[in-house]
């Protein structure tokens, strides 16, 4: 008896983290600023960011336009935020904004893009 209950709880345990996990994949913002995701160019609107985990890639997509784009590393999200916190961040070089990195809530952070030359940042806080 206390073997199933054990089971039944590793059960609801693995379903819960999976149903978290999976909620937490994607993130919604609104920008007032067209922005490229890699050589796209996307106009002002609502977006979903998409994790694709088989791809290692996001896809971007809303207003009928749509994006993907490779992850090219993670970094730990504690660096940059702490856990609780999402944000979408963009390059922006001569006043075109580009999408560079994205941070979810209980994974890490996901870079996009690595601009070399001289830029700034904009960051886009996304509440839950």
């Amino acid at each position: 008896m206390k073997t199933k209950i054990l089971t039944v709880l590793s059960i609801f345990a693995f379903l819960a983290v999976i149903s978290v996990y999976g909620q937490m994949s994607t993130i919604k913002a609104t920008t007032d600023f067209s922005f490229m995701v890699g050589s796209k160019t996307l106009p002002a609107g609502a977006y979903e960011f998409v994790r694709d985990e088989n791809a290692q890639s996001f896809v971007v997509r809303g207003g009928g336009n749509s994006a993907v784009i490779a992850v090219i590393t993670r970094f730990a999200r504690e660096l940059h935020t702490t856990p609780q916190d999402a944000h979408v961040v963009f390059d922006v070089v001569d006043g075109n904004y580009m999408l560079s990195e994205i941070v979810i809530p209980g994974q890490d952070g996901y870079m996009l893009l690595a601009t070399k030359e001289s830029h700034e940042h904009k960051v886009m806080n996304i509440k839950f």
